[in-house]
């Protein structure tokens, strides 16, 4: 199969036969087949059209997850415009900012986020004052479809710019290309499809996603890697542990994907209601043995619940343990931003305690010599967001970080780690500036 850019992983996407995203919040549920998503963005990239939104432009995304999150971001990327997400939790102010630093041609707002007083900002070298187009990824009409639009994609083009809060400086955004993510998808796809048909009897696999798809972690673990699988991702609006827990049961979800703060607060629900759960097992015991010891918590979460994926902060130690003690797949990968965003990733079928994996083929990694991880692949960023000088000319977009990447290449993470014997790395804290 053709991997160029994402434009062809888009073509096989809306190719599979099955659910796709579903938007669950124990009232409403709604659900949306491959075929659709595809039909939504296409509809959603003849509207930008339309509106006069041309190739390169700039879209700010600030919204919660939800699948129309998901339709938009492909309708931009198969029009060749550019998807500047952020979290929905930042400010007005920041988005105001941000937005007036890529020139947005769009904001783009879901429902948990005000307007406030519109998004407006006087530009310092006129003093005029410009009001940005907003619309709703609640208005974005699911049975609109339009062509597959005609424009010329390279593995170079722009498809994202990230930026960082910002909170004592000038947002800083990472410069993500086609190639950047595809360094990431070749790989994972390859070794996936060595073991997809084993899945089939416990399809369809159904990831239950809470992070943020301003992240690339949480994009990674909706956009690219369920379809890998055939699998369906369900967003819910709930972080409560009781929620959590009658969705993952009641949909029969088989992964959770979530930062390390929500197996805390599941495991501390969960030996509240079942105080057998923080008893250790004897040791020796085999993984049924550990179903049947903890079948309480099994039956919880519901038999076909089987791994948590945890991204975007380190584990704990006595997290991962819980819940591996108990016949759990804890699967940890390492990666950031500006590696779009994998690095190294723990095989589902051979995780290994308190490790985050080993590089994905065609990442390099390196320790220096103070025990800093440094990165080189095709998956790592060309840079951060440049604005050009002169709004009328395109100008350089991206630029080398300021002590990011040395001379040789590398990229510096400001995380200090090791890798053991078998190759397998382990991180063991930040960097001291």
């Amino acid at each position: 199969m053709r991997r160029d850019t994402l434009i062809d992983f888009f073509r096989d996407l809306i190719t599979i036969r099955g659910d796709f995203l579903v938007y669950d919040d124990g009232y409403r549920r709604r659900v949306y087949q491959y075929e659709e998503v595809g039909r939504a963005a296409r509809g959603f990239a003849a509207r930008l059209q339309a509106a006069g939104v041309r190739t390169g432009a700039k879209v700010v995304f600030w919204g919660e997850n939800r699948p129309e999150w998901i339709a938009c971001y492909w309708g931009c990327l198969i029009a060749g415009i550019v998807v500047v997400p952020i979290d929905y939790r930042s400010s007005a102010e920041f988005v105001r900012k941000v937005s007036a630093l890529v020139d947005a041609a769009v904001i783009l707002l879901g429902d948990d986020v005000r307007e406030e007083t519109g998004f407006h900002f006087r530009r310092e070298n006129s003093g005029t004052e410009t009001r940005f187009h907003t619309w709703r990824f609640a208005d974005l009409d699911w049975r609109a479809d339009g062509p597959m639009p005609d424009v010329a994609v390279s593995r170079d083009d722009i498809i994202q710019i990230i930026f960082t809060s910002g909170a004592t400086a000038e947002p800083k955004g990472v410069v993500i290309r086609h190639r950047n993510v595809m360094a990431n998808i070749v790989p994972v796809e390859r070794e996936v499809v060595k073991y997809r048909h084993y899945a089939r009897p416990f399809h369809p696999i159904r990831f239950l996603n809470l992070l943020p798809l301003s992240h690339m972690f949480g994009q990674s673990m909706a956009t690219n890697v369920p379809p890998m699988v055939r699998g369906t991702v369900i967003f819910t609006r709930s972080f409560n542990p009781h929620d959590i827990l009658r969705l993952i049961k009641a949909r029969r979800v088989s992964v959770l994907v979530c930062v390390p703060k929500i197996l805390d607060v599941l495991r501390e629900h969960i030996v509240r209601a079942m105080p057998e759960a923080a008893e250790a097992p004897p040791p020796g015991i085999s993984i049924p043995g550990r179903w049947w010891r903890y079948r309480r918590i099994h039956s919880a979460f519901g038999l076909k619940f089987w791994a948590f994926v945890v991204g975007a902060a380190p584990l704990p130690p006595h997290l991962e343990e819980f819940w591996r003690r108990m016949g759990f797949a804890v699967i940890q990968g390492y990666g950031l931003t500006e590696t779009a965003p994998i690095v190294t990733l723990n095989h589902p079928f051979r995780t290994s305690k308190g490790s985050v994996g080993t590089p994905i083929a065609g990442v390099e990694v390196r320790i220096a010599d103070d025990g800093e991880i440094l990165v080189k692949g095709e998956n790592v960023t060309s840079g951060y967001y440049q604005p050009p000088s002169d709004s009328r000319a395109p100008g350089p977009e991206a630029r080398p970080g300021d002590g990011a990447f040395d001379r040789e290449g590398w990229f510096h993470t400001g995380d200090i780690g090791g890798f053991d014997e078998q190759g397998r790395l382990f991180i063991r804290g930040r960097k001291k500036e």
